[in-house]
């Protein structure tokens, strides 16, 4: 704001002054005969209240509750000490990216009657906008001393580069820097939560405060030993937090929410340019207590607080298992079927699948939430022929969808080098142009040293029965079944069938 001062000689002064008197008392006057009064305080409308900052110093408790989908909710209460009447207060210590819609403000004997959010934030061209029109300091140094010498001027543009008066005269790129002695109206140097709040008495009191925020998500990392003689598998699980959300939560009590929540388009203010992730900290293991089913979803409580400073990565360890029972199965998946397809399938490689189910009986029991799984099987012995001794080898990944207790958990980990198949058709007869019958016969092969189980998956059309099989088949969905064999060490196993097709 540009405020212009006009400069008046002491006897216009006075003149100027006897006038206003006089006015205002005829105004006074006329509102009388006509039955009307001066409001109350025209004559000298009272001040507004000074702007009182509440920081992060004053937080009582904390509770940051993220989601999987770049957003959290952050609930706290702030000890404020307040008058009687109208209070203006600036709550720093807030993210950037901070909703300013979802914002509630609440206490008791409190009404907050204007709230807003200021993120227009200093940096040097900020500060140049804001400051064009006004007085700034122009701070010369003196190449041979270095000693500075400062000159009052006044900042006239910068839109290609500044343009000051100083010592009544105009410069271009003025040699030096400029200075300003305050902040300009509006700029602030932290995100800021602005509120009028009226008290009904002068009191300490607590204020509780909730709002939505962008730049704060987490997901869940697994790791999976697995123990192929004991048919078990240790599983740990690991939340990694990331927070860019422009603030840091210190000591909160932390929820993680599995599953997405609905948002309306817009809300969340947009991201200004973040720099990259500064840390990343391993916390040492705090077990979550068990998932609760919150309005269909599940929400994870970590027991201890957490402290989540800006542009950090955090991982939490979210549970650990031992001997979770698991099963390996080979899968062909397409090699067979119910349609006519080509004469021959293959040779392909089997798919590598690990199973277990999610039930206190396996090992488990409990909700998981969707995350990679890496898989690592440990190994007799070192590779280099020595004593190197054995170890853990990668086998393969998977991605965990959001598992429910109860479920069954499959995972595909990559494709079997010793486990191959082949298909052919072996009749096919058009009954008429909606039916037909056809046969097919898949030979698996298995090059390794131990039998394997194997299951061959088909996808049938509408319509479809089994006519004949070798061997008995399971339904997995009213379309979709599948075959197991056990085909021997070094040897192989053949599945043939017969179905037919009315449509």
């Amino acid at each position: 704001m540009t405020v212009a001062i006009q400069l008046r000689s002491p006897r216009a002064a006075r003149t100027a002054d006897r006038r206003a008197v006089l006015h205002a008392a005829a105004l006074a006057a006329g509102l009388a005969a006509s039955g009307l009064a001066l409001p109350a305080g025209a004559a000298a409308q009272a001040p507004e209240p000074a702007e009182v900052a509440v920081g992060a110093a004053a937080r009582q408790d904390l509770t940051v509750t993220v989601y999987n989908q770049d957003l959290a909710q952050v609930s706290e209460r702030r000890r404020v000490s307040l008058a009687a009447g109208a209070n203006r207060l600036a709550l720093v210590d807030v993210p950037d990216r901070l909703e300013p819609a979802s914002v509630l403000l609440r206490g008791a004997g409190l009404s907050v009657t204007e709230q807003s959010f200021a993120f227009d934030l200093v940096t040097p061209q900020r500060l140049l906008e804001a400051a064009v029109g006004g007085p700034v300091k122009l701070i010369r140094t003196n190449p041979e001393t270095g000693e500075d010498r400062v000159f009052d001027a006044r900042l006239l543009g910068i839109s290609q580069g500044p343009v000051v008066e100083v010592e009544g005269r105009v410069e271009t790129a003025p040699p030096g820097r400029i200075a300003l002695d305050s902040l300009p109206p509006g700029l602030r140097a932290r995100p800021t939560l602005l509120a009028v709040i009226d008290s009904a008495a002068a009191a300490t009191r607590s204020l509780s405060l909730d709002y939505l925020t962008g730049g704060l998500s987490w997901r869940a990392d697994y790791a999976a030993e697995v123990d192929p003689e004991a048919g078990t598998l240790d599983l740990t699980g690991y939340v990694t937090l990331t927070n860019d959300s422009g603030a840091d939560f210190a000591n909160a009590h932390l929820r993680l929410v599995a599953g997405e929540v609905a948002r309306a388009p817009g809300g969340v203010v947009p991201a200004q340019p973040r720099l990259a992730m500064e840390a990343t900290a391993m916390a040492a293991p705090a077990m979550p207590a068990p998932a609760q089913a919150v309005s269909d979803r599940y929400v994870y409580d970590v027991p201890r607080p957490v402290d989540l400073r800006d542009r950090e990565t955090k991982q939490i360890v979210l549970l650990a298992a031992r001997g979770v029972t698991a099963a390996r199965e080979y899968r062909f998946t397409g090699l067979v079927g119910g349609q006519p397809g080509p004469e021959k399938s293959g040779p392909v490689n089997a798919e590598i699948r690990l199973t277990l189910e999610n039930t206190e009986a396996a090992g488990l029991g409990r909700p998981l939430p969707g995350g990679v799984v890496r898989v690592y099987e440990a190994t007799g012995a070192g590779t280099g022929g020595g004593d190197a001794g054995g170890g853990a080898l990668f086998i393969g990944e998977d991605r965990l969808r959001h598992s429910a207790v109860g479920e069954k958990i499959e995972l595909t980990l990559g494709r079997a080098f010793d486990v191959t198949g082949e298909a052919h058709l072996t009749a096919f007869d058009r009954l008429s142009n909606r039916s037909y019958e056809l046969a097919r016969e898949a030979v698996v092969r298995n090059a390794k040293d131990t039998p394997v189980a194997v299951r061959l998956v088909a996808d049938m059309p509408r319509g479809w029965r089994i006519l004949q099989e070798s061997a008995a088949h399971e339904s997995e969905s009213a379309n979709r079944i599948v075959w197991p064999l056990t085909v021997p060490a070094g040897g192989e196993a053949t599945l043939s069938y017969r179905l037919r097709v009315d449509q």
